[in-house]
């Protein structure tokens, strides 16, 4: 039993039921004593002194049986004598039978032969003649009324007697009762010292173990697989000790097993990232660098050595690239690159991804740094190459439009309708391609970022006026309801109002394209989140919904054999697009064939 740890604290809980059983059975005994003696009290000397006082009511009674003879009635006072002797001793007899004290036996003999004394002298008075009542006087004074003192005296020595003991025994019941309190008291002391002891010393027998236990677990959870418990008991705690060890005995065959393995994988892991010619960061949670390879070494002018386990900005000192670092993570890298930063003359582009552990949380943050440079010196050349084709394309154009119009106007000669013919499919090959060069030369100006913007805080109202004015007649000579809804009241926008014009130009420009005669264009703003929304509605042919998101992309063109087909050079959008997104804004299109398109664009509003 005691080789368990339940029969162990079975043993101490059965101690301390044996130590209340104890004083239990200590206070049932001393309360049965004490109980016994307050009956002795209340009963055995009560007993003898109601006895002893009707003794005395008797032989008072028979006293005055003794004067009614003498004085009154022979026959009346033999009578009463005699009924009173029978009383007295029927309660002499209940005292003679409970005698408890000492003497008392003593007195009750003494009564008992004063009392025949008594009954033999009246009998003596009997004899004396009824008319010699001065000698029965004499009798009564000198031999019956002496032994009538005496019987009294002796009645009140055992009612004394009595009452003295009785007062005795209430002393000694109070007396037994403080000294079993005492006792009581002194032995629930000692017991629940001794239960305190017990206790203590066995939970701290039971608990050390398990103390013990706890801690080495605690040091295998922060990795300390070093931990052998040295607990020999018999019990469950002995067991578990056992267990314990042969499982951190197992972990630590499993750690070093696993251990090469993953020094393996590490390895490779670096050697990949080493090799990879693309300058690399891993960043920890905080923002520490804990790995970069040669490649960021050389770009960033710092050493591994020196960098790991500091904060990025430590190393490598770019506020800025931080910032944007730091909102990607916020935004849980909805957009997880950064565009053309520039880095010892050369262009990178920052891909920023998320490392995961295993229970698919980010715990670290990957920086790739790929290297742009041929691809925007390429672009430049491009942009350098289109720039200069737009301008040498305008003064030849300008002259062929400015020629093709007085030989329309017949300012230098009458032309005939054939001739007039091919000069107006000139004019309008050549307006197509000066809009082609003007959008040209617009879109490298904004992508070159030498197109200037004048930003300021201005009425969308007073912008689409001006905007619209122009194209009324465009629109009437179409056929073609041109509207709008602006609300002079609206908030002002920050924005360049000569680019946003050009924007509202170009997508009314374009809805007049698409429509035909008793058809609707309609132009709206409104605020959403601190931002206007402005709206280029028609009711023309709409664009089919493959086609909405690519109709923004430069030079779009549909494909042989679709319905549908792109009026223009493909650059108009891409122009608005480039202006809107520049202005922090954003543009869209909502579109349904047969029904018509909503071209949307949004602009920050002015605080």
């Amino acid at each position: 039993m005691l080789k368990t740890l339940k029969g162990k604290i079975s043993v101490v809980y059965l101690g301390l039921v044996l130590l209340v059983v104890i004083i239990g059975t200590i206070s049932g005994i001393n309360l049965y004593y004490l109980s016994k003696t307050i009956d002795g009290l209340m009963i055995d000397n009560y007993k003898s002194i109601k006895a002893v006082n009707l003794m005395n009511e008797e032989i008072d009674n028979q006293n005055n049986a003794i004067l009614t003879y003498i004085y009154q009635d022979r026959q009346a006072g033999i009578k009463q004598f005699n009924q009173d002797s029978s009383a007295f001793y029927d309660w002499y007899n209940v005292e003679a039978n409970n005698i408890t004290e000492k003497n008392e036996g003593k007195y009750v003999e003494e009564i008992k032969n004063a009392y025949v004394d008594f009954t033999t002298s009246f009998s003596s008075l009997q004899e004396i003649p009824v008319s010699d009542n001065s000698s029965m006087l004499y009798y009564y004074k000198t031999k019956i009324k002496p032994n009538f003192d005496h019987i009294k005296d002796l009645l009140n020595g055992l009612a004394q007697l009595n009452e003295t003991a009785m007062f005795e025994k209430k002393t000694n019941a109070t007396m037994d009762a403080k000294n079993s309190m005492y006792a009581i008291l002194i032995i629930t002391f000692i017991a629940a010292i001794f239960g305190f002891i017990i206790s203590m010393v066995f939970t701290n027998r039971f608990l050390k173990p398990m103390e013990y236990l706890i801690s080495s677990i605690r040091k295998v959870k922060e990795g300390d697989l070093d931990q052998i418990i040295s607990i020999t008991t018999d019990d469950e705690l002995g067991k578990l000790a056992t267990e314990f060890n042969n499982m951190i005995k197992r972990l630590k065959q499993y750690e070093e097993s696993q251990l090469g393995k993953i020094m393996d994988e590490r390895n490779k892991t670096l050697s990949i990232v080493k090799s990879i010619s693309d300058p690399l960061l891993v960043l920890n949670s905080d923002y520490k660098i804990i790995l970069l390879n040669s490649a960021a070494e050389e770009l960033f002018g710092i050493e591994e050595k020196n960098a790991v386990n500091k904060h990025f900005l430590l190393s490598v000192k770019d506020e800025k690239l931080f910032e944007e670092i730091n909102s990607i993570v916020d935004s849980n890298f909805v957009n997880n690159k950064i565009e053309q930063i520039k880095y010892s003359n050369k262009y990178y582009d920052v891909t920023i991804s998320p490392i995961e552990n295993y229970k698919s949380e980010i715990s670290d943050i990957l920086l790739v740094f790929h290297n742009i440079t041929e691809f925007k010196e390429l672009d430049q050349v491009k942009d350098d190459f289109i720039s200069i084709i737009s301008h040498e394309f305008k003064t030849p154009l300008t002259s062929i439009m400015m020629g093709t119009s007085i030989i329309l106007e017949e300012k230098i000669g009458t032309i005939n309708e054939k001739q007039k013919s091919t000069l107006l499919a000139i004019e309008e090959e050549g307006e197509k391609l000066t809009e082609l060069v003007n959008e040209l030369i617009e879109l490298t100006k904004i992508e070159s970022g030498k197109e200037v913007y004048n930003f300021k805080c201005c009425s969308m109202f007073g912008i689409v006026e001006n905007t619209i004015k122009p194209l009324y007649n465009i629109a009437s000579d179409k056929g073609v309801n041109l509207s709008h809804s602006v609300d002079e009241d609206l908030p002002c926008v920050y924005a360049d109002p000569e680019k946003i014009s050009w924007v509202l130009n170009n997508l009314i420009t374009n809805a007049l394209k698409y429509t035909d005669a008793g058809d609707d264009i309609s132009i709206s703003a409104s605020i959403d989140n601190n931002m206007m929304q402005i709206s280029v509605k028609d009711t023309g042919v709409g664009i089919p919904k493959e086609y909405k998101d690519k109709i923004f992309d430069k030079f779009f063109h549909t494909k042989n054999g679709d319905d549908f087909e792109i009026k223009g050079t493909g650059l108009g959008l891409a122009v608005v697009k480039e202006i809107v997104e520049a202005h922090g804004g954003k543009v869209w299109c909502e579109s349904d064939l047969d029904v018509g398109s909503n071209f949307m664009f949004t602009l920050p509003i002015c605080h």
